[in-house]
């Protein structure tokens, strides 16, 4: 084979190493859909590998054959991204083995007629290459294969772009970065290709670098974000209308989702989407052990904010996401900072109660007591006066006075006496 430069050939070689690239740090990762998002990566890999071929070929014949190859990874974009998009988007019980065979049906008969059209020309009637100052390129006459896998890449994309447009739209309320990048995500191809078919950019099609940087976007708002790291679960049901504190974690206790209820119950300027847990909740250090430890599900956090303190109730639960390696963690809090003010009244309540009990001293059981002189016995048998025995053992205090039956006799007896004397 003959080979000469071209800086069209550099572009898509350059691109080709972004895709190997984007495509190793994907096959590292873990996430839900990940087969059908490397299978997308791989293609467009083999998509702009073989342009640059095409660019850096002489003859006619041989970047025929590039082109020829470049359908291995034309064919497989689009239905693997709308896979993908599918298992994002919580459609993944779509994707039955049945569905799949049928979604790529189309791509391997239009693969198998490119790979020999040379036999009856259904993909491409004829071919020339035209000389230009920039480099020469080839012209192809397409035919009716080639229509048909365009009909259809047209109908799969659609369908996906409007999977994750909606996804883009609903995130964007308390996601916005993350929903601007998976906006600018579906919409790159779009353009690519659109600047190619309205011959505002005639001699390269940008459509495969296209595809290329949106797999690029995608990854780097999986690292930055980790948005993808557990399926999406019916969060405009879930998160959005839930009036409680709901966040979740991925298996390295980094925030993957927060509802809005949290976001603006704690003040958030942004959100905290990304960042660890042990960092957004800072004001409650004791959440570091008790997310390490497996066998506490519930612990109870006090909020201070001003000169407010609040409760509440934190539970754990084990969230396990469509892909068996992708295992994160859901925290509920619930306010319970009335319950909290109610025991405490009670065990303020409880302990004047005890204070209470504990100053006052009681008799019980049986006392010998003598049954003329009334004196008591204690357990040294020392027989004291009632008086005495009761003061000794309990805090009561006596004073002395007369009764009416006594202050009678005293004066009987008085008023006797005088009468003897006199």
């Amino acid at each position: 084979m003959s080979w000469q430069p071209s800086i069209f050939g550099n572009f898509f070689l350059f691109t080709t190493v972004c895709s190997a690239i984007i495509a190793f740090g994907a096959s590292r990762r873990s996430f839900p859909g990940d087969r059908f998002f490397i299978v997308f990566l791989l293609s467009c890999m083999i998509w702009v590998l073989t342009s640059a071929l095409e660019w850096y070929s002489v003859w006619p014949l041989q970047k025929a054959l590039w082109s020829q190859l470049s359908y291995i990874g034309i064919v497989n974009i689009s239905p693997a991204w709308l896979c993908y998009s599918l298992v994002y988007c919580g459609y993944a019980h779509v994707l039955t083995k049945k569905n799949i065979i049928i979604l790529w049906t189309i791509p391997a008969i239009t693969l198998v007629l490119a790979l020999t059209n040379d036999f009856h020309g259904l993909n491409w009637a004829s071919y020339y290459l035209i000389a230009d100052a920039r480099g020469d390129h080839m012209f192809y006459e397409h035919g009716p294969s080639f229509w048909v896998l365009t009909a259809y890449c047209i109908i799969v994309s659609i369908t996906y772009s409007i999977l994750m447009l909606r996804k883009s739209f609903s995130l964007f309320r308390t996601y916005q970065s993350q929903s601007v990048i998976l906006f600018i995500a579906v919409s790159l191809p779009w353009f690519g290709n659109i600047l190619y078919n309205a011959h505002l950019v005639t001699i390269i099609d940008l459509t495969p670098a296209a595809f290329t940087v949106t797999g690029a976007l995608l990854m780097w708002n999986m690292k930055q974000y980790r948005l993808f790291d557990i399926a999406p679960i019916a969060r405009e049901a879930l998160f959005s209308q839930y009036r409680q504190i709901a966040v979740i974690l991925d298996s390295k206790n980094h925030i993957i989702d927060m509802n809005p209820f949290a976001l603006n119950y704690f003040r958030l300027g942004k959100t905290p989407v990304g960042m660890p847990a042990l960092e957004a909740f800072s004001f409650w250090p004791q959440i570091k052990s008790f997310l390490r430890a497996d066998n506490i599900a519930e612990l109870e956090l006090m909020y201070e904010h001003g000169e407010t303190t609040e409760w509440f109730l934190v539970s754990r639960t084990p969230v396990v996401g469509s892909h068996p390696s992708t295992t994160g963690t859901l925290l509920i809090c619930r306010d319970i900072t009335a319950k909290k003010q109610t025991e405490q009244q009670q065990e303020l309540l409880i302990s004047e109660l005890q204070e209470a009990l504990a100053s006052v001293k009681t008799l019980g059981g049986l006392l010998p007591i003598c049954a003329s002189c009334k004196k008591i016995r204690d357990d040294e048998g020392y027989w004291s006066q009632v008086e005495q025995y009761i003061g000794k053992h309990t805090d009561a205090k006596f004073t002395h006075g007369i009764c009416p039956d006594c202050g009678t006799k005293a004066l009987d007896e008085y008023y006797r006496s005088k009468l003897k004397t006199s």
